[in-house]
């Protein structure tokens, strides 16, 4: 039975932990068995270059990034299956409440900024948090430009719905908050949300 060296373990965990995982017990773990694949393939005659590959495609074909977040998925299953609820179901009331005030304010019937008031609070105290809880959740997955993106979308809308809540409640700085939102939401977070659905496209054509 061939047994590796030093060198030859530190290259593998180079090779294949370029990015470190935030579970270093799962390193260690997916280490050792990257090691133990290698030996055994070298045994068989594989020199220790064929036996990495070989080892890379059997075990993280699509990288140990995967396998971490394949984990965090099993362990924290309970928890992002209720995130999930409450962000569809909070988003199902905003949507709803705010198109029901869209058709009592063109018909001129009563209730209608109670309607509106309903679905900002929604907005503000369920769907956003749930959202940025699930994007702090999944973030090993996310790259850079995605989390700016979140960033700035949750940013607009938190002070879109504040400034619709506080116009409703009379406050000042409503009308502020409000522009300032719609101008974020308008002039940074849409050109970036759909230039990256253009690039993905690209990619998957």
């Amino acid at each position: 039975m061939v047994t590796l060296n030093e060198n030859q373990v530190e290259l593998i965990c180079e090779r294949v932990f370029k990015n470190s995982l935030q579970d270093t017990d799962l390193q260690d773990s997916l280490l050792d068995h990257f090691c133990c694949f290698v030996e055994s393939k070298m045994s068989e005659g594989f020199s220790f270059e064929e036996s990495i590959k070989e080892a890379s495609v059997s075990i993280a074909p699509n990288g140990v990034g995967e396998i971490e977040e394949e984990l965090f998925f099993i362990i924290h299953f309970k928890t992002q299956l209720t995130m999930k609820r409450i962000l569809y179901f909070s988003s199902f009331i905003t949507a709803f409440t705010l198109s029901i005030y869209l058709l009592f304010k063109h018909l001129n019937l009563p209730y209608a900024n109670t309607l509106l008031q309903i679905g900002n609070i929604s907005l503000l105290f369920f769907v956003l948090p749930s959202l940025a809880t699930l994007a702090f959740r999944n973030r090993t997955s996310l790259v850079m430009m995605d989390k700016i993106r979140l960033f700035i979308g949750l940013f607009a809308g938190s002070l879109i719905s504040i400034g619709m809540i506080f116009k409703g409640l009379h406050f000042p700085y409503s009308s502020i908050l409000f522009a300032v939102g719609c101008g974020i939401f308008a002039c940074i977070f849409l050109p970036i949300f759909f230039y990256q659905l253009y690039q993905k496209s690209v990619r998957l054509a």
